[in-house]
């Protein structure tokens, strides 16, 4: 009889203190496992490899081989009090395979459809029937760049020079016993794309080549905090639970160079063509895209390139980027938008122009900056 007595006052001990725990939980558990799905989102709904104003392919995430991070914590519920337990916490969730529509396109399967691939994780995990459960995962897969802490609060840290679409979902499963289905993950994305293009003024038979390229004082790493107890999807709307982002900047601030690009004999100079139609990055030279931490651009932000034309000398030419103006505010980099700098070069100087516009939306604002040359 002590005994039993001492088992159950250290099992309400350990509830009532709310510790991380950092295995897999066997506890009240039934033999239904945790399964779970991965969707696109709207980002790429309508998916059509001609929208080149974003980066648009669902295979980022969607493709065999792929793997996302996995975060879980359970929530249950002790009088008004709330005892949380970890049961993920940095697990690898892998596409083991995707239905294609037409086995000949891979591109041919519905991204928002979490029944378009499959994925899974080892060992198991079993649902308990009561208590809440909360997930989030980042992708793509890392081992030591996402991490959640005591305070429930996953830290996910980026270099800007790994240049990757680091994208995050999450989703919530109140009291499982009726549902236990599959959990939906939409991803969203987190960073900030950035693109700079380059066309001429006018048809010059293609006489300027692009032959150097870099970005100065930005931003090179950052550490996004989300609250992994929160309920709702990531939501970047007007008064979503995501907005603004908790992202803060390395400890290190802007780094004077970025994406440094000299044309060599492996990679040589770039043709800059004349766009007939100038809104088609298609008929531009393009550099990017480049996927960077959301901040505030330094004062000193600048694209610095070499142009040469008909063969002579190439020019240096700095561009500041931190003072265009947009209504939205072209100074700041908004996480899940896309940025493209379109640069335009003649003889005189050089005009830029910038197009910003959330990633999942093709109405776009311009504002255009001349500088002279």
């Amino acid at each position: 009889m002590k005994l039993r007595l001492s088992i159950s006052a250290a099992a309400v001990l350990a509830l009532l203190s709310g510790c991380v725990k950092e295995g897999p939980s066997r506890v009240d558990t039934g033999r239904e496992p945790i399964r779970f799905g991965a969707s696109a989102g709207i980002e790429t709904k309508a998916f059509d490899p001609s929208d080149n104003t974003r980066p648009n392919d669902p295979r980022t995430l969607i493709s065999v081989g792929n793997g996302v991070s996995l975060f879980g914590v359970w929530r249950a519920t002790i009088g008004d009090d709330s005892v949380y337990e970890t049961l993920f916490n940095n697990r690898r969730l892998r596409c083991n395979n995707v239905y294609l529509d037409d086995p000949t396109d891979p591109l041919s399967f519905d991204p928002e459809d979490q029944n378009s691939s499959v994925w899974d994780y080892d060992p198991l995990e079993y649902w308990k029937n009561t208590g809440d459960y909360c997930f989030t995962a980042v992708s793509p897969y890392t081992t030591g760049d996402a991490s959640i802490n005591s305070a429930y609060e996953l830290k996910i840290s980026y270099r800007v020079g790994t240049n990757h679409d680091l994208m995050v979902a999450r989703a919530y499963r109140a009291e499982p016993a009726g549902g236990k289905d599959r959990v939906e993950l939409a991803f969203k994305h987190v960073t900030s794309a950035v693109r700079f293009l380059f066309g001429t003024a006018s048809d010059q038979g293609d006489k300027y080549k692009l032959t150097a390229f870099r970005l100065e004082n930005l931003s090179p790493r950052g550490t996004l905090t989300i609250d992994s107890r929160l309920t709702a999807p990531i939501d970047f709307g007007p008064g979503g639970p995501d907005e603004p982002l908790d992202w803060s900047a390395g400890a290190i601030g802007v780094l004077g160079t970025l994406f440094d690009w000299t044309a060599d004999a492996s990679d040589p100079e770039k043709t800059v063509p004349y766009p007939t139609d100038p809104d088609n990055p298609d008929d531009y030279a393009q550099m990017g895209w480049y996927y960077m931490i959301p901040h505030t651009l330094d004062a000193g932000a600048s694209v610095v390139f070499s142009v040469s034309y008909d063969g002579q000398t190439p020019v240096e030419t700095t561009i500041n980027i931190s003072d265009l103006e947009l209504p939205a505010g072209a100074d700041t980099w908004q996480p899940n938008h896309v940025y493209n700098y379109f640069i335009t070069v003649s003889q005189s100087g050089a005009d830029i122009e910038v197009v910003a516009t959330p990633w999942d939306e093709v109405s776009i604002t311009t504002d255009p900056v001349t500088f002279e040359g």
